[in-house]
């Protein structure tokens, strides 16, 4: 009898190294995908600006391409920080491609507004035009990485080029309005501890997904696979 297959969407800056722990253990149970985003893992960035549309069309025809290749099975989908911003457009939109879907850590609510992104643009910006001054530019770098972490933000100061513009783009891209159009068996997972995207998200998402089950870490952070990998299988196994 075939396994389910799990297929992973990691987050920003996440690929198969970054899941290999959870994938070995969860290939016992499971036949295992890790789909790399474009700008990670063997997937070069695009050529133009995506956002999360561009990329649910890129794990689209991914997922097509292993339906065609496997025999008739469920299919669960996983997906982690950025990755479950992209799952929850895809689950909305294309729900005919899965069976069940999967949110951890998942940043679907993006605040243009919020005080978090205006104060790290308000500091970026700043930071640029003081580290122009002569006695300072030597210090540009390493000063723009300190800036960065005290706003919060060091997945922007790790950017550049295109992927640095993709980036503010899909970090305005607030997908909470899709939630309630998701019919499939849905389970969120998340950590107490997470500081990037907090718990108080994540009992958001489980009540705006009709029928989705919430299931809590103590002590997780934003990498439950990492941090927590048995955990994290032992909370898919219950719900698959």
């Amino acid at each position: 009898m075939h396994k389910p297959l799990l297929i992973i969407l990691p987050g920003w800056g996440g690929n198969r190294l970054t899941w290999n722990e959870f994938i070995c253990k969860a290939e016992k149970k499971f036949d295992v995908e890790c789909i790399e985003l474009p700008c990670f893992g063997i997937e070069r960035c695009p050529d133009s600006i995506w956002g999360v549309e561009q990329y649910a069309e890129f794990v689209k025809k991914k997922i097509e391409e292993i339906k065609l290749a496997t025999t008739d099975r469920p299919i669960i989908l996983l997906g982690h920080s950025f990755g479950g911003q992209v799952a929850v457009y895809i689950a909305s939109h294309n729900s005919q491609l899965i069976n069940k879907l999967i949110l951890s850590g998942a940043a679907v609510f993006r605040d243009d507004k919020s005080i978090r992104r205006g104060l790290f643009y308000a500091i970026a910006k700043i930071g640029k035009l003081l580290f122009k001054l002569p006695f300072l530019e030597k210090l540009t770098i390493d000063a723009q990485r300190i800036l960065y972490r005290i706003a919060k933000s060091p997945d922007y100061s790790h950017t550049t080029g295109i992927k640095r513009e993709i980036f503010k783009k899909i970090v305005r891209q607030d997908m909470s309005h899709f939630l309630s159009k998701i019919d499939l068996p849905t389970l969120v997972i998340w950590g107490t501890k997470d500081s990037h995207v907090p718990l108080r998200y994540g009992k958001q998402i489980a009540e705006l997904i009709p029928g989705a089950k919430l299931k809590i870490i103590k002590r997780g952070k934003h990498g439950l696979h990492m941090q927590y990998p048995n955990e994290l299988l032992s909370l898919i196994l219950d719900f698959v």
